[in-house]
């Protein structure tokens, strides 16, 4: 998201971009605001768990209600925020672009992301500081972000390798995790991990040979709330998927960066001297007869907090203060590249036992690294946002084409609101997702234009940016205008046979990773101009250009200034309206 401040008539008006948002300050003539392609309503996910699964379900919570609210940023994923005490949210990313700066988690110069991000409402966020931290992943192949922990001013962002596979896949073999990265500057600089991810070398003594199973190998800090303030006992805990065997015989990549068969629990001080010293942690070591949680320093002791054979995955876990119960997300993403299932778990515990609050069969569709994060949890703890990424394999050089559930999920960093649900919904709440969008509806008077451009991209049309549809590259490249080639200064015309009457714009951006408008000029027939600021680098938010009506007879839009990666500019969808198509 982008905070733009621009000056009409004397009047400075903020414009938030990337997000949806209430409408701005008005200027003399003129006026921006973010707008979403889409209206979301309130649905019930209702696919039940697989039979086997060892949780009961929860008495207490029943289900989640998707409110339709939602957020998106970036391009990329590995998003875990962690709650500063100066009220920013500190997190990692990876394998994408966060405004230009890049980042790739593999190979020899395999690189993790890092991002500083203000905010109190998570459809209002910005990123206000970001940088890159190098590590090698040898002897894996990746070297990947995992638990990210702000605590008393010093920040830690822990990393864990991967290995690929002779038979395919996504990163089917898990690897160590290689200890903790410690910036005491919050991320001005850094200081690398002592570790590496080499067995013998790794920060718990696992695995006992090269590609050997773990049970640690992506451990992510517990959320404890700001600044660490609700740890039962001031350390910091972390959970970890894992398992004792590979199962290679069962099934190929059971225990991947996204499958697995256990979970795993252990703590440590939350201090520069301990983080990366194995000596200091502790590790859950079960119960005993008396229903005890026991906590050994042998890590040949440890066992796990939930087990679930073949249906384990990548594990986050927060504490909702006002309802004093732990939630923990589970992602099983086994074969790792097609749709994958997310389970959420509930606790008086941190160690268990735990029961089911509700199995979200096919979320995202390809929905991972999803998390809970404390800070944007209501003041009666039933109201929370869900945080991760989806639908990567749509991004592959065979791409799938998996469905954006809930709308708006796709390789980016996702936020969507759920509401705790105590009782069993009734028959009049609805079980599917209903999306709608004033695009296609007869108010856009986009649809009834005559459309040309300055050039378009073979395969391309220029009629496709006022289809009604805010879509593009690389999932529905049908439904956007590429130029051929072009940058700074290529066009779209909308012409009509005759007069209309308008008040406001909408212009959505491609949803590539290069192509990008930061600029766009737009003219009208009776000799006005408005030039916009940066559009929202994703095609489900859009930027309403507002003005008093007038009657044009057609209008034109140039691409004023671009990004610097720009190859072929253009725009997914443009709209024209008289009047507030939302109401």
């Amino acid at each position: 998201m982008r905070r733009l401040l621009r000056i009409h008539g004397g009047i400075a008006v903020l414009s938030v971009i990337g997000t949806v948002l209430a409408v701005n300050v008005f200027a003399d003539e003129f006026s921006e605001r973010s707008v979403d392609a889409f209206r979301k309503h309130a649905f019930v996910w209702d696919t039940p768990a697989p039979e086997g699964c060892p949780a009961p379900q929860s008495e207490a919570y029943r289900g989640l209600l998707f409110t339709g609210r939602f957020a998106g940023y970036t391009k990329a994923d590995t998003w875990y925020p962690s709650w500063g005490d100066d009220d920013r949210l500190y997190t990692p990313w990876t394998d994408g672009s966060v405004d230009g700066l890049t980042s790739w988690s593999f190979g020899k110069e395999a690189r993790i992301g890092f991002a500083v991000v203000e905010g109190d409402d998570p459809q209002h966020l910005s990123i206000v500081h970001k940088g890159l931290i190098h590590a090698s992943p040898a002897p894996y192949g990746g070297r990947y972000p995992c638990g990210s922990l702000m605590v008393n001013g010093v920040w830690f962002i822990g990393t864990y390798g991967l290995a690929y596979g002779s038979y395919g896949l996504n990163w089917p073999i898990m690897g160590p995790c290689g200890g903790f990265h410690i910036s005491t500057d919050r991320g001005k600089t850094w200081t690398p991990s002592p570790l590496s991810c080499e067995p013998r070398k790794a920060l718990f003594p696992e695995p006992k040979e090269f590609k050997g199973p773990v049970k640690f190998g992506a451990p992510h800090f517990v959320d404890f709330g700001k600044n660490m303030e609700h740890s039962p006992d001031g350390k910091a805990y972390l959970v970890g998927h894992g398992s004792t065997e590979y199962d290679e015989e069962d099934r190929k990549a059971n225990l991947s960066w996204i499958s697995g068969d256990e979970i795993y629990l252990c703590r440590v001080p939350p201090t520069i001297e301990a983080i990366n010293d194995e000596s200091r942690y502790e590790y859950f070591a079960g119960f005993d007869a008396a229903g005890n949680p026991q906590w050994s320093a042998d890590f040949e002791d440890c066992r796990p907090i939930f087990a679930w054979d073949n249906n384990c995955g990548c594990v986050t876990m927060t504490y909702n203060a006002p309802l004093r119960k732990y939630f923990m997300c589970i992602t099983d993403g086994w074969p790792t590249t097609a749709k994958m299932r997310t389970y959420i778990l509930e606790s008086d515990r941190i160690e268990g036992p735990w029961k089911l609050v509700t199995y979200l069969k096919d979320f995202g569709e390809q929905g991972y690294f999803v998390n809970i994060p404390s800070k944007f949890i209501s003041d009666d703890g039933k109201t929370f946002w869900l945080s991760y990424s989806a639908n990567f394999t749509n991004l592959g050089r065979n791409p799938t084409h998996w469905a954006s559930k809930p709308y708006g999920s796709q390789y980016q960093w996702d936020l969507a609101e759920v509401r705790l649900l105590t009782e069993v919904p009734g028959p009049d709440v609805p079980r599917v997702e209903r999306v709608d969008s004033p695009l296609d509806s007869d108010l856009n008077l986009a649809l009834k234009a005559e459309v040309s451009a300055s050039s378009v991209h073979s395969d391309y049309t220029a009629e496709a940016a006022c289809d009604g549809k805010a879509e593009g590259y690389p999932e529905a490249p049908q439904h956007e205008w590429a130029s051929q080639g072009e940058k700074a200064g290529a066009w779209i015309k909308l012409s009509w046979s005759q007069p209309q009457t308008i008040d406001r714009v909408w212009l959505f951006d491609r949803p590539n990773r290069l192509d990008h408008v930061t600029a766009a000029r737009i003219e009208f027939s009776d000799g006005t101009t408005y030039t916009t600021g940066p559009l929202a680098d994703q095609a489900f938010f859009g930027t309403e250009v507002r003005f008093s009506p007038k009657q044009v007879e057609w209008v034109k839009i140039t691409a004023a200034e671009v990004g610097p990666k720009t190859l072929n500019i253009g725009f997914a969808e443009v709209a024209v309206f008289n009047g507030d198509p939302a109401e």
